[in-house]
C-alpha cells in the first residue's frame, strides 16, 4: 500500500475543511441553527410596527389639538379685531372736524395732501393711516416721478386736481391682494378707517344741511359693512 506524502495529506485535509465550511445549497438542515436571523427579523418588524403606531397616535393627537384650538384662535382674533375697531372709532371721532372738510369719495390728490398735513398738525394718533393717505397724494406722486422709482405713477394721466374715490380705490387694492393671496390686514384696516371717517363726516353735518348725495353714500357704506360683517 502506497503511503500518501505529507503534501497529499495536507491537500486532502484542506479540501475536507472547505467542503465542511461550504454553504448548504441542498435545502437539508445542517448542524448550524438558522433561528437567530429569523428571530432578529421578527424583532425588527415588531419594533417598526410599534414606532409606526406611536407616530400615528402622535399625529392624531396633534390634529385633534389643532382642531380644538382653532375655534379659540378665531374667537381671540375676533375679539382683538373688535377692540381695535372700537379704538379706531374713538380716534377718528376725535378728529371729526378735520374729516368733515373732505368727501373721501370725491377727493383730489392735493386735498389728500392737505388732509394728511392737518392730521399730522393735530397729532392724529394713527401714523400708519396718515402714511397710507399720503401714498395717494400729489406730493408722493411727484416725488416718485422725480426719483424715477420703480413705484412711479400707476396712472400716466395723473391729475392732481381730479377727484378720486379714495374708499373705492382702496377696496380695489384689497380685492387685488386677496386674489393673489397676499396679506390683507393693513388694507382691511385702511378701508374700515376710511369708511368710519366718511360716516363721521356725515354725522357731524348739521341737521337739514347734509348733502343728499353724501347721505346716500353713507347709507350704502353702512349697508356694505353690515353685509360683510
Amino acid at each position: 500500500m502506497q503511503i500518501p506524502s505529507a503534501a497529499q495529506m495536507w491537500t486532502r485535509l484542506r479540501i475536507n475543511q472547505e467542503q465542511t465550511q461550504a454553504p448548504n445549497t441542498t435545502g437539508r438542515p445542517t448542524g448550524q441553527s438558522t433561528g437567530q436571523p429569523a428571530l432578529q427579523s421578527t424583532v425588527l418588524q415588531s419594533a417598526g410596527k410599534a414606532v409606526q403606531t406611536v407616530t400615528q397616535d402622535a399625529g392624531r393627537t396633534a390634529v385633534a389639538t389643532d382642531a380644538q384650538s382653532w375655534p379659540h384662535k378665531d374667537i381671540e382674533k375676533s375679539q382683538n379685531t373688535q377692540a381695535q375697531r372700537a379704538a379706531t372709532r374713538k380716534i377718528i371721532r376725535d378728529a371729526t372736524p378735520l374729516f368733515a372738510k373732505y368727501d373721501l369719495s370725491r377727493i383730489t390728490p392735493k386735498e389728500i395732501d392737505t388732509l394728511a398735513t392737518d392730521l399730522k398738525a393735530a397729532r392724529f394718533d394713527d401714523l400708519g393711516f396718515v402714511m397710507a393717505l399720503e401714498r395717494h397724494g400729489a406730493a408722493y406722486h411727484a416725488e416718485m416721478t422725480a426719483s424715477g422709482s420703480v413705484y412711479s405713477p400707476e396712472n400716466p394721466t395723473f391729475n392732481a386736481e381730479a377727484p378720486v374715490d379714495l374708499i373705492e380705490k382702496t377696496r380695489s387694492e384689497l380685492a387685488l391682494a386677496q386674489r393673489y393671496g397676499l396679506d390683507t390686514d393693513r388694507l382691511e384696516s385702511q378701508v374700515f378707517k376710511l369708511e368710519t371717517a366718511q360716516m363721521s363726516r356725515g354725522a357731524s353735518a348739521p341737521s337739514g344741511m347734509a348733502n343728499p348725495q353724501l347721505a346716500e353714500t353713507l347709507v350704502l357704506f353702512q349697508a356694505q359693512r353690515l353685509w360683510i360683517e
